[in-house]
Protein backbone atom coordinates (compact mmCIF):
# COMPACT_ATOMS: atom_id res chain seq x y z
CA UNK A 1 0.00 0.00 0.00
CA UNK A 2 2.28 2.56 -1.16
CA UNK A 3 1.13 6.19 -1.07
CA UNK A 4 -2.50 5.32 -0.56
CA UNK A 5 -4.14 6.38 2.66
CA UNK A 6 -6.61 4.04 4.18
CA UNK A 7 -9.17 4.80 6.79
CA UNK A 8 -9.73 2.83 9.90
CA UNK A 9 -13.05 1.16 10.58
CA UNK A 10 -13.97 3.89 13.05
CA UNK A 11 -13.22 6.57 10.48
CA UNK A 12 -15.33 4.79 7.83
CA UNK A 13 -18.22 4.52 10.25
CA UNK A 14 -17.91 8.23 11.10
CA UNK A 15 -17.87 9.26 7.41
CA UNK A 16 -20.84 7.04 6.59
CA UNK A 17 -22.80 8.38 9.53
CA UNK A 18 -22.16 12.03 8.55
CA UNK A 19 -22.79 11.60 4.83
CA UNK A 20 -26.17 9.85 5.15
CA UNK A 21 -29.17 12.10 4.70
CA UNK A 22 -31.08 12.14 7.89
CA UNK A 23 -34.78 12.55 8.56
CA UNK A 24 -35.80 16.02 9.68
CA UNK A 25 -37.59 16.37 12.96
CA UNK A 26 -40.81 18.45 12.66
CA UNK A 27 -39.50 20.60 15.49
CA UNK A 28 -36.52 21.54 13.26
CA UNK A 29 -38.78 23.03 10.56
CA UNK A 30 -36.22 25.64 9.63
CA UNK A 31 -37.95 28.73 11.16
CA UNK A 32 -41.03 28.81 8.94
CA UNK A 33 -43.73 30.84 10.67
CA UNK A 34 -47.40 30.95 9.80
CA UNK A 35 -47.86 34.69 9.21
CA UNK A 36 -51.56 34.61 8.27
CA UNK A 37 -52.79 35.50 11.79
CA UNK A 38 -50.24 38.33 11.92
CA UNK A 39 -51.47 39.70 8.57
CA UNK A 40 -55.08 39.54 9.81
CA UNK A 41 -54.15 41.66 12.83
CA UNK A 42 -52.21 44.18 10.71
CA UNK A 43 -55.08 44.47 8.23
CA UNK A 44 -57.58 45.12 11.02
CA UNK A 45 -55.33 47.77 12.55
CA UNK A 46 -54.87 49.48 9.18
CA UNK A 47 -58.62 49.53 8.59
CA UNK A 48 -59.17 51.08 12.02
CA UNK A 49 -56.50 53.72 11.40
CA UNK A 50 -57.91 54.63 7.99
CA UNK A 51 -61.41 54.90 9.42
CA UNK A 52 -60.32 57.22 12.23
CA UNK A 53 -58.02 59.44 10.14
CA UNK A 54 -60.99 60.93 8.31
CA UNK A 55 -62.57 62.04 11.57
CA UNK A 56 -59.34 63.53 12.90
CA UNK A 57 -59.00 65.99 10.03
CA UNK A 58 -62.58 67.22 9.78
CA UNK A 59 -63.20 70.86 10.53
CA UNK A 60 -64.93 71.84 13.73
CA UNK A 61 -66.94 74.96 14.40
CA UNK A 62 -66.76 76.35 17.91
CA UNK A 63 -70.30 77.14 18.98
CA UNK A 64 -71.80 77.78 22.41
CA UNK A 65 -74.50 75.43 23.63
CA UNK A 66 -78.07 76.64 23.14
CA UNK A 67 -79.83 78.00 26.19
CA UNK A 68 -82.90 76.21 27.47
CA UNK A 69 -84.52 79.20 29.16
CA UNK A 70 -87.42 81.25 27.83
CA UNK A 71 -86.85 83.63 24.94
CA UNK A 72 -85.83 87.16 25.93
CA UNK A 73 -86.81 88.79 22.66
CA UNK A 74 -89.78 91.09 22.21
CA UNK A 75 -90.57 91.88 25.86
CA UNK A 76 -91.31 95.39 27.04
CA UNK A 77 -88.22 97.27 28.14
CA UNK A 78 -85.92 94.79 26.37
CA UNK A 79 -83.05 96.65 24.69
CA UNK A 80 -81.40 93.59 23.16
CA UNK A 81 -80.88 93.90 19.43
CA UNK A 82 -81.70 90.66 17.60
CA UNK A 83 -79.98 90.10 14.27
CA UNK A 84 -81.12 87.23 12.05
CA UNK A 85 -79.76 85.83 8.80
CA UNK A 86 -82.00 83.61 6.71
CA UNK A 87 -80.17 81.53 4.11
CA UNK A 88 -82.41 81.06 1.09
CA UNK A 89 -81.79 79.75 -2.43
CA UNK A 90 -81.57 83.28 -3.84
CA UNK A 91 -79.16 84.70 -1.21
CA UNK A 92 -79.59 86.12 2.30
CA UNK A 93 -82.43 87.88 4.09
CA UNK A 94 -81.07 89.85 7.06
CA UNK A 95 -83.41 90.81 9.88
CA UNK A 96 -82.74 93.71 12.24
CA UNK A 97 -84.78 95.68 14.81
CA UNK A 98 -87.81 97.17 13.09
CA UNK A 99 -87.84 94.93 10.01
CA UNK A 100 -85.46 93.64 7.38
CA UNK A 101 -82.40 95.22 5.86
CA UNK A 102 -82.83 96.24 2.26
CA UNK A 103 -80.23 95.66 -0.49
CA UNK A 104 -77.10 97.61 0.40
CA UNK A 105 -77.85 97.13 4.13
CA UNK A 106 -78.53 100.84 4.66
CA UNK A 107 -82.29 100.90 5.28
CA UNK A 108 -84.80 98.85 7.27
CA UNK A 109 -88.19 98.04 5.74
CA UNK A 110 -90.31 95.02 4.81
CA UNK A 111 -88.97 91.58 3.95
CA UNK A 112 -86.57 91.72 1.02
CA UNK A 113 -83.59 89.87 -0.34
CA UNK A 114 -80.74 91.73 1.36
CA UNK A 115 -77.75 90.01 -0.26
CA UNK A 116 -78.54 88.33 -3.61
CA UNK A 117 -76.50 85.57 -5.23
CA UNK A 118 -73.48 86.46 -7.35
CA UNK A 119 -72.45 84.78 -10.61
CA UNK A 120 -70.27 81.73 -10.06
CA UNK A 121 -66.95 81.04 -11.76
CA UNK A 122 -67.09 80.41 -15.52
CA UNK A 123 -69.81 77.93 -16.32
CA UNK A 124 -70.81 77.28 -12.69
CA UNK A 125 -74.03 78.05 -10.82
CA UNK A 126 -74.51 81.33 -8.94
CA UNK A 127 -73.21 81.33 -5.38
CA UNK A 128 -73.86 83.06 -2.05
CA UNK A 129 -71.97 86.34 -1.60
CA UNK A 130 -70.03 85.95 1.67
CA UNK A 131 -68.11 89.22 1.26
CA UNK A 132 -71.31 91.25 0.83
CA UNK A 133 -72.76 89.52 3.92
CA UNK A 134 -69.64 90.46 5.92
CA UNK A 135 -69.97 94.11 4.78
CA UNK A 136 -73.63 93.99 5.81
CA UNK A 137 -72.66 92.74 9.29
CA UNK A 138 -70.12 95.58 9.57
CA UNK A 139 -72.85 98.06 8.66
CA UNK A 140 -75.07 96.64 11.42
CA UNK A 141 -72.29 96.81 14.04
CA UNK A 142 -71.46 100.41 13.06
CA UNK A 143 -75.09 101.61 12.96
CA UNK A 144 -75.37 104.50 15.48
CA UNK A 145 -78.82 103.32 16.68
CA UNK A 146 -77.57 99.84 17.62
CA UNK A 147 -73.88 100.42 18.38
CA UNK A 148 -74.36 100.67 22.17
CA UNK A 149 -76.57 97.58 22.38
CA UNK A 150 -74.23 95.59 20.14
CA UNK A 151 -71.03 96.58 21.95
CA UNK A 152 -71.05 93.39 24.06
CA UNK A 153 -73.66 91.43 22.10
CA UNK A 154 -72.17 88.93 19.64
CA UNK A 155 -75.29 86.79 19.22
CA UNK A 156 -76.90 86.10 15.87
CA UNK A 157 -79.64 83.77 14.69
CA UNK A 158 -78.96 81.89 11.46
CA UNK A 159 -81.61 79.77 9.76
CA UNK A 160 -81.63 77.92 6.48
CA UNK A 161 -83.65 75.44 4.49
CA UNK A 162 -82.74 71.78 4.77
CA UNK A 163 -81.59 71.77 1.14
CA UNK A 164 -78.91 74.44 1.72
CA UNK A 165 -75.46 72.84 1.20
CA UNK A 166 -73.29 72.46 4.28
CA UNK A 167 -70.49 74.52 2.69
CA UNK A 168 -72.91 77.48 2.41
CA UNK A 169 -73.76 77.21 6.12
CA UNK A 170 -70.07 77.12 7.05
CA UNK A 171 -69.31 80.04 4.72
CA UNK A 172 -72.17 82.02 6.28
CA UNK A 173 -70.91 81.34 9.82
CA UNK A 174 -67.44 82.53 8.77
CA UNK A 175 -68.86 85.63 7.07
CA UNK A 176 -70.80 86.82 10.13
CA UNK A 177 -68.07 85.91 12.65
CA UNK A 178 -65.24 88.26 11.73
CA UNK A 179 -64.08 90.93 9.28
CA UNK A 180 -60.65 89.30 8.93
CA UNK A 181 -59.20 85.94 9.88
CA UNK A 182 -58.89 85.53 13.66
CA UNK A 183 -60.46 88.90 14.55
CA UNK A 184 -63.76 87.59 16.04
CA UNK A 185 -65.04 91.16 15.98
CA UNK A 186 -68.64 90.63 14.89
CA UNK A 187 -71.22 87.91 15.62
CA UNK A 188 -69.45 84.77 16.86
CA UNK A 189 -72.23 83.33 19.07
CA UNK A 190 -74.65 81.88 16.51
CA UNK A 191 -77.92 80.10 17.17
CA UNK A 192 -78.85 77.80 14.29
CA UNK A 193 -82.36 77.09 13.10
CA UNK A 194 -84.28 75.58 10.20
CA UNK A 195 -86.67 77.52 7.99
CA UNK A 196 -90.06 75.93 7.38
Amino acid sequence: MSGRKTFTAAQHAYINRKSKPREHDPADAGGEINIVPFLDIVTNILMFILATITTVFTATIAMPAPSSGPSTGGGAGNTEVNITVKIVRDGYIVGAPGGFLQPGCSAVAGAALTVPLIPGPAGQAPMHDYLALTRCMETIRNNPEWRTELADNHKIQIAGNQDIPYRVLVGTLDAVRETRLGAKDMFFEPTLGILN
